[in-house]
């Protein structure tokens, strides 16, 4: 559903500001006019903080763009991202559950963050959905950077969730094939990984130019798509590091056959204007407010969120309008009885209504209470098992990882150790089909190793991690 007829949007990076203005005119969307902007180090606070008001104040008064027509994105690394499945029954308090869990599926506490999900699909064995978490205080400050210049953004996203709607809407999917979207960008690589339509996988991570295209293979294959299927696969590059000797090594790489640039046939763009291939993400960004996208995840303030006027307001109003003119029709004497009777009414229930209020707020929070506890019985109703618990360890973790210690009291697992990148555990253990709530117990720090290699000392670095898991409740004790 079109809301609008324009909308910018303000792509937040790491090391620049990126600004995309669409117009809808006549069913086509079109690309008025972008912007690459290198920015000032994050450490000079001030300064880069001006910089980008000015930017962003000469690019609306240069288009004369509605202030309240305006999607932002804050940078993928900020943003930690999960793919979770729970069971039917917590589907109409999804939100409530979700909060609880934060720490179970973030380093963060319950309350620290802002949140938003997206249900992917609905099966037997439970609900498939996504979930965004980021710190309170990265949303806080681009939102007050914003309001300084009269902004208050419709919605706050991630480049994936742009780059993603821009694919959809382009309906660049490929029947039975998976579709890998990669996000170039120095020094980091997002990579989001499509099956049979659905949005499976995501990884944002930094990567040595020299092992780029190597490494996404392997990482790929540990997501389990074999060679057979990776050569069946469409690479989808784009960003402002998708250089043309990039794209080549990545080409070279077997099993990879396809590699092209994304879509972008339904868009109307000025030859003058920026590579598209470069902003892709961005130019996603702002659509949709243009019209009805795949994907509508949004990581502003529940409370921030503005209603979108419903067809359904006006023809109440209408009807309203209609049932008072008839009822206007109705005698002078019948209107005098029953206003007697009306008056006495509503003293009387203006004299109870605290009363009213009191009982009802009590009955509202209590049956509240029993949903949520309710949902969390069903959640943790069944006692785990323990079948082949050091030999799925050692089949799931990566031969790099190291765990020096491991302890098991009969429901709980808890594993310490190193590893080359300790965030990418949790996601590769909740994926094993016998463990469930994985979650650090305490935070990551790197440590320095000297390691012997060919005869000389080489300092390696790894990440010491302490994870949490429980075995699935559903498997019975052998």
């Amino acid at each position: 559903m079109m809301i609008f007829n324009s909308s910018l949007g303000i792509d937040f990076r790491k090391n620049s500001l990126i600004l995309t203005y669409l117009k809808r005119a006549f069913g086509k969307i079109r690309l008025v006019d972008s912007g690459i902007h290198p920015l000032l180090p994050e450490s000079q606070k001030e300064e880069r903080a001006a910089q980008i008001i000015s930017l962003i104040t000469s690019f609306v008064s240069k288009h004369q763009i509605h202030r309240n027509r305006v999607s932002i994105s804050i940078p993928r690394e900020k943003v930690m991202i999960r793919f979770i499945t729970f069971p039917v029954a917590t589907q109409e308090n999804l939100r409530k559950v979700l909060e609880y869990e934060t720490s179970r599926f973030t380093p963060f506490e319950r309350g620290e963050t802002y949140f938003d999900y997206q249900l992917l699909k609905e099966v037997k064995d439970g609900l498939h959905l996504l979930a965004a978490f980021v710190k309170k205080a990265e949303v806080d400050y681009h939102l007050t950077l914003l309001k300084k210049v009269g902004i208050h953004p419709l919605s706050v996203q991630i480049p994936s969730v742009g780059a993603l709607n821009l694919f959809h809407y382009h309906e660049g999917l490929k029947d039975g094939a998976a579709t890998i979207l990669l996000d170039v960008a120095e020094p980091f690589v997002e990579l989001n990984l499509l099956r049979e339509g659905e949005w499976v996988e995501s990884f944002h991570l930094p990567l040595p130019p020299e092992e780029k295209a190597s490494r996404i293979v392997h990482l790929l294959k540990r997501t389990g798509l074999q060679e057979d299927s990776l050569s069946k696969s469409t690479f989808i590059v784009y960003g402002s590091g998708a250089e043309e000797t990039w794209v080549s090594a990545l080409k070279s790489t077997a099993p990879v056959k396809e590699v092209l640039p994304p879509p972008l046939h339904r868009l109307t763009i000025r030859k003058e204007a920026l590579n598209p291939g470069k902003i892709y993400a961005s130019i996603g960004l702002p659509l949709r407010e243009l019209t009805q996208t795949q994907f509508d995840l949004n990581l502003l303030p529940l409370e921030m969120r503005k209603k979108v006027r419903q067809m359904g307001k006006p023809l109440f109003l209408i009807l309203t309008a209609l049932c008072v003119l008839l009822s206007t029709t109705w005698g002078i004497g019948i209107y005098q009885r029953e206003k007697t009777a009306w008056d006495t009414a509503n003293a009387e229930i203006k004299k109870r209504k605290p009363e009213i209020d009191a009982v009802e707020k009590v009955q509202k929070q209590r049956d509240e209470l029993g949903k949520e506890v309710s949902e969390f019985v069903k959640i943790d109703a069944a006692e785990p098992s323990k079948v082949e618990i050091l030999r799925e360890l050692a089949q799931t973790l990566p031969a790099t990882v190291w765990i020096w210690n491991l302890k098991y009291n009969g429901k709980e697992i808890e594993i310490s150790g190193f590893a080359e990148s300790a965030s990418d555990l949790i996601p590769l253990l909740d994926r094993s089909a016998l463990f469930e709530r994985v979650e650090f117990l305490a935070p990551v720090t790197k440590e320095r190793f000297r390691m012997v290699v060919g005869g000389n000392p080489v300092d390696k670095e790894k990440e010491r991690f302490k994870i949490k898991l429980r075995l699935e409740a559903k498997r019975s004790t052998p």
